[in-house]
């Protein structure tokens, strides 16, 4: 008697927790709370990104990271733009140390006034391979679809991909580069535990736990730790062959274009501009944290990034010409008047490519 009423007991709690379960999943389910589409960033989520003044060179206020209903850092409403501007890139357009008001594509939309919306969908790390795909479906948003230009800031993650992985930077499928290129992606595909609502929330809290105990702050800590491995790593001058990167490169920028022509909007691409240059002075060179290679027990040195780097500019400027693309080479002061590192803008770098690129894009746009 006594077993039977235990096992009615357990039965009782776990049919009440099977219908607690699908109710939690049913209502949460109305509140959409992770989008299944393609978005480069959560869309109306933010977060704040602390900055050491101390450490980061250029920055005088914490960084506020917002993003609107698109999953881009925008500072006016898309609705109210005749002139849709959609920017891709990778942290040097991201600007995650900026806050909202001081990155450059915030400034850029002031100076190039009120019938324009520049939606910034730069996200960390990503290279060419990465802005193909994010054209190709975020273009096709019902609220993009009239975009009328799009700005491409490229270059320094398709050189530094080649030369971490040539292997991954060529030959990753394109179900490997979505999950890079993409916050969020459809999740039709997935088996049906991992739609649930209740699992993703769950997944969530796991991500944020783990990061909470593990993480670390870029801006000072991971740069604090490169720095210091640096002192005691081999420095190779010479760059290995770097014809085939440059040739996916090159691919890719074609694709680019073949994309913008099908869209039928106009591209702009930009050069990528870094603080790297030969006989780099020893106070600028400490704030040098491109990661090594070789399990970070050897580094390039900063004539040979600066090398590679003008290969892989010169490459995306012949394109451009061959194919009548317009582009905007940036150019600003190597030094900390521009830079917080290698190629990250401080606050008056941002400035300083602002007034260039506005002054070019205005150009040429009439």
């Amino acid at each position: 008697m006594a077993r039977k009423k235990l096992f009615q007991k357990t039965l009782y709690y776990l049919v009440s927790t099977c219908i607690l379960l699908v109710l939690a999943e049913f209502i949460l389910s109305f509140f959409n709370l992770f989008p299944s589409d393609y978005y480069v960033m959560t869309p109306n989520s933010g977060f704040t990104w602390e900055i050491d003044s101390n450490e980061i060179t250029g920055i005088h206020q914490n960084s506020e990271v917002h993003f609107d209903e698109l999953g881009a850092r925008s500072i006016s409403n898309f609705e109210n733009a005749t002139h849709k501007v959609v920017v891709f890139g990778g942290s040097t357009t991201a600007c995650f140390a900026l806050t909202q008001e001081k990155t450059w594509t915030a400034l850029l939309e002031k100076k190039l006034g009120s019938p324009f919306w520049i939606g910034n969908f730069g996200r960390p790390g990503n290279s060419s391979n990465h802005h193909i795909l994010q054209m190709e479906y975020m273009l096709d948003k019902p609220e993009l679809t009239d975009t009328k230009t799009v700005v491409i800031m490229q270059g320094v993650n398709d050189f530094v991909a080649y030369l971490i992985s040539p292997e991954r930077y060529i030959n990753s499928s394109k179900e490997q580069l979505k999950k890079f290129a993409f916050q969020h992606l459809p999740d039709d595909h997935l088996p049906f535990y991992k739609q649930l609502t209740l699992y993703k929330l769950a997944s969530r809290a796991k991500s944020n736990l783990i990061f909470y105990f593990n993480h670390k702050n870029h801006l000072t800590e991971t740069a604090i730790d490169i720095r210091a491995l640096k002192k005691n790593a081999t420095i190779i001058e010479k760059l290995p062959d770097l014809s085939e990167g440059l040739a996916h490169y090159e691919q890719n920028c074609k694709q680019l274009i073949k994309l913008a022509n099908e869209k039928n909007v106009k591209l702009v691409f930009i050069t990528q501009a870094t603080m790297w240059r030969p006989d780099l002075e020893e106070e600028y060179e400490k704030l040098m944290v491109t990661s090594g290679f070789q399990n970070n027990e050897a580094f390039y040195s900063t004539t040979a990034f600066y090398q590679g780097m003008k290969l892989f500019n010169e490459r995306l400027k012949l394109v451009c010409k061959q194919e009548n693309i317009d582009f905007i080479d940036l150019q600003l002061p190597k030094t900390t008047e521009s830079f917080y590192d290698d190629f990250h803008f401080n606050e008056s770098g941002a400035k300083l490519a602002a007034e260039q690129i506005s002054k070019e894009l205005n150009a040429i746009l009439k």
